[in-house]
């Protein structure tokens, strides 16, 4: 069933489908609070909350873009007021989130996720966010705009910028670029 339908049904009286509706958007909604926040419990959190935000106003709800983007943006504002809620000093990195990595890549994967994760971190934050939700999230750069708030040339634009910084840094540290 697509979110369209579960949407229509929800909206019509069958609260039940909103079950389906979290379970098939979940993980990366989840996935896109940890790369937001950096702790798997604020993630936790926040997924919660952007599900909660959805139970609370799916009412209000009218189809103009994908859900998708709709949850995403949902998702950015909660992570934006976790920000404003904590102090500087409880944020910080908290393991445990290590997804499904096998052994025999878990060397390779590591290395080359602390080196990507520095070396978007000498990136705005406005490029690092447009690039996580188009390449991390898979996002189009409508989406990604309908996100941010921003206009769809803006996010091009910022992608473009942030791939050619993300290059540089990159093979600055040594990395050959393949993109």
């Amino acid at each position: 069933m697509t979110d369209r339908e579960r949407i229509r049904r929800i909206q019509s009286g069958e609260p039940e489908q909103m079950e389906g509706l979290i379970e098939a958007h979940y993980q990366e909604i989840f996935q896109y609070c940890y790369s937001r926040t950096g702790r798997e419990s604020a993630a936790y959190d926040c997924t919660q909350e952007t599900f909660l935000r959805v139970i609370r106003y799916l009412n209000r709800y009218v189809e103009q873009k994908k859900f998708r983007a709709y949850l995403f943006g949902i998702a950015r504002s909660v992570c934006i007021d976790f920000f404003r809620k904590k102090a500087e000093s409880e944020l910080g990195y908290e393991e445990g989130y290590e997804g499904q990595l096998t052994q025999e890549d878990f060397a390779d994967q590591v290395s080359e996720q602390v080196m990507l994760q520095k070396a978007m971190a000498r990136l705005t934050p406005e490029q690092r966010e447009v690039l996580d939700l188009s390449y991390f999230h898979g996002l189009t750069a409508r989406e990604t705009a309908y996100v941010t708030g921003e206009k769809t040339s803006t996010v091009k634009s910022r992608i473009r910028q942030g791939l050619k910084k993300l290059k540089d840094i990159l093979e600055e540290e040594g990395y050959r670029w393949n993109g």
